[in-house]
C-alpha cells in the first residue's frame, strides 16, 4: 500500500471517527472502501459512455434488425 495523506473538515473527520468506530475498523479502512466504491462508480459510468460512443455508428444493412433480431441471432447459431 501507499501511504497518503489528506485534509478534512473538522466535522468530515469527526463523523468519519463516529462511523468507523460503529462499524469497528480504522479510518483509514473506511475511507479505502469508499473511495473504492467511487472508483467503481467513476469505470462503470466511463464503460457507459464508450458503449453509448459507438452506438449508432456501424450498419448491419438489415432494414428490420431492431423488430426481427430474434429470428437473425437463430439463423447464425
Amino acid at each position: 500500500m501507499i501511504r497518503t495523506q489528506i485534509q478534512l473538515e473538522t466535522s468530515t473527520y469527526e463523523e468519519l471517527k463516529r462511523v468507523s468506530s460503529r462499524m469497528g475498523c480504522s479510518i483509514s479502512e473506511l475511507a479505502r472502501n469508499s473511495i473504492e466504491e467511487s472508483l467503481k462508480k467513476v469505470r462503470l459510468q466511463e464503460q457507459w459512455g464508450r458503449s453509448l460512443e459507438i452506438a449508432g455508428k456501424h450498419r448491419s444493412g438489415l432494414s428490420d434488425l431492431a423488430s426481427g433480431h430474434d429470428s437473425y441471432l437463430a439463423d447464425e447459431w
